[in-house]
């Protein structure tokens, strides 16, 4: 009954501690990936920072990516040109110009430019090219927002005002490409960028996951030296075993006589007779498990030393 009890309570053991090492897999897989995602959005963003002051715009492999900051270009071209109808919240996605003075646009094309309003500050728009106006120094183009609600005449009133193709930073439309629009990631980014969302989505998960690498360093180290006490104090209750045998087989061995006189006993009699008299467990550290099983032993080796004295003694009557 004692042998199942012991069976049915070491399988729950190895089951919990399968369950524990499962979980412990999954949570470190967890926080691996999270650790790659805030490391990515990292060097993203100081990418993207970096670009951003020496261009303008920030650049990432020969494309730009911008954050819509309005509506202008809600509802797509009232003059049948094809794509745009993007808004404000989005995330634009557009082929890089490095602002190249040779090159040449047509007409409904969709690129960025740094625009300067009605209050005098300057701000990077995605407008369609609306006029084109020739001269003897090259093209020069009339940009205006599709939504004529809220971009109802264009940016460029006079031709001398239109922009050039060295002002042009990014293209989003032409008759050869079409970039990509992410719907709503543009709020996420334009957060991800400021100080809050910077502090919240990278700055304070990377303490965090350090603060969890460090208590993952020490708790491993604590592991180590606990496994290694308990490999020693195995050794040692091994090594108390092997020597209360050892003692046990010589006072086994026949006593030697010396011409039929008494028994002579061995010079070290007493100093061997010590290490039984005092149990090994007083100079060994052991556990619960291996002094109750160790304290056997020792019951088990009196009680076959008593036996042999009384057989001993037997003899010596019947002679």
């Amino acid at each position: 009954m004692k042998e199942n009890e012991t069976k049915t309570q070491n399988n729950n053991n190895e089951t919990q501690s399968k369950g524990k090492r499962i979980f412990r897999t999954i949570l470190n897989t967890i926080i691996n990936i999270l650790i790659v995602f805030v490391l990515i959005v990292s060097v993203v963003i100081a990418t993207l920072a970096l670009t951003s002051k020496s261009t303008g715009i920030s650049t990432m492999f020969g494309y730009t990516i911008q954050p819509i900051q309005s509506d202008s270009m809600k509802g797509g071209s009232p003059d049948g040109y094809p794509s745009g109808d993007f808004g404000k919240g989005d995330l634009m996605i557009a082929k890089a110009t490095n602002y190249d003075s040779d090159a040449i646009y047509d007409l409904g094309d969709i690129v960025t430019f740094t625009l300067t309003n009605k209050d005098g500050n300057k701000m990077l728009v995605a407008h369609r090219i609306v006029d084109i106006f020739k001269d003897d120094t090259g093209n020069r183009y009339q940009t205006q927002g599709d939504n004529r609600s809220t971009s109802p005449v264009p940016d460029q009133e006079l031709s001398e005002d239109y922009i050039r193709s060295s002002d042009i930073a990014s293209v989003y439309y032409t008759s050869g490409y079409n970039g990509t629009i992410l719907k709503g990631w543009g709020s996420v980014l334009d957060f991800i960028q400021s100080q809050k969302g910077f502090f919240f989505v990278v700055l304070l998960p990377m303490i965090i996951f350090f603060m969890y690498a460090v208590i993952r360093v020490v708790i491993s180290s604590m592991n180590y030296k606990k496994a290694k006490a308990d490999e020693e104090k195995e050794e040692a209750v091994k090594a108390a075993v092997a020597a209360a045998l050892a003692s046990k087989d010589n006072d086994s061995e026949p006593v030697k006589t010396d011409g039929g006189s008494a028994p002579v006993e061995p010079a070290n009699a007493e100093a061997e007779a010590k290490p039984q008299d005092q149990p090994a467990e007083q100079d060994v550290k052991m556990t619960a498990e291996e002094l109750e099983q160790f304290k056997k032993f020792q019951e088990f080796q009196k009680m076959q030393q008593a036996s042999e004295q009384a057989e001993q003694k037997n003899a010596k009557t019947e002679e």
